[in-house]
């Protein structure tokens, strides 16, 4: 394996790391020292992939944007129409492997913080407008715009609540019953 792979690896290591961290110690004590050794690796390590704390963070928050857009992306490509295309962007966001407590409580301990971190400012900025932006392109299609609008907001509202009920410690919210409560409100919006 060569330099660029290892280090490749090292930082998918730390990101790793820093998920576990958050969900056992929350943002403000997950520490360089227990990140490094939840990963295995010494503190100093840390500094020769990342200046600090905050970037290791919000490479963390870019990484977990990266799997929410990926699932999305595999959701989308397998619905046959647009109404079916908004149904999967909905349902893309409660998938198992991101609508699980350790990848909430995360993303909420990551947005908490966006309000004095520009940098997750900006991240969380770009998550809801990609969110905007899909539900918007399906929803233009299959209702008057101004209709679509509202329904955009609605929705997306309604993700980020069940997303947060799901990451408070003791949620027995499954992925399959937040997708159902959404799916039901789309579904009731559509009146089909």
């Amino acid at each position: 394996m060569g330099r660029a792979e290892k280090k490749l690896l090292r930082k998918q290591s730390l990101i790793e790391a820093t998920v576990i961290c958050v969900n056992k110690y929350g943002y403000a004590q997950s520490t360089i020292q227990r990140i490094a050794a939840e990963a295995g690796l010494t503190g100093g390590t840390i500094y020769r992939h990342f200046n600090n704390k905050r970037d290791l963070f919000e490479a963390t928050m870019r990484h977990l944007l990266k799997l929410v857009l990926a699932e999305e992306h595999a959701a989308v490509a397998k619905a046959r129409n647009d109404t079916d295309r908004l149904k999967a962007v909905v349902s893309s966001k409660f998938a198992p492997g991101l609508f699980n407590s350790a990848f909430c409580t995360v993303w909420l301990h990551f947005w908490a913080h966006a309000q004095s971190h520009s940098a997750f400012s900006r991240i969380e900025r770009l998550s809801d407008r990609l969110l905007h932006r899909s539900l918007n392109r399906y929803a233009r299609r299959i209702m008057p715009p101004e209709e679509a609008a509202g329904f955009v907001d609605e929705i997306s509202l309604i993700v980020d609540g069940l997303w947060i009920a799901h990451a408070q410690r003791g949620s027995e919210l499954t992925a399959h019953a937040a997708n159902e409560v959404a799916q039901g409100c789309l579904t009731a919006r559509l009146g089909r």
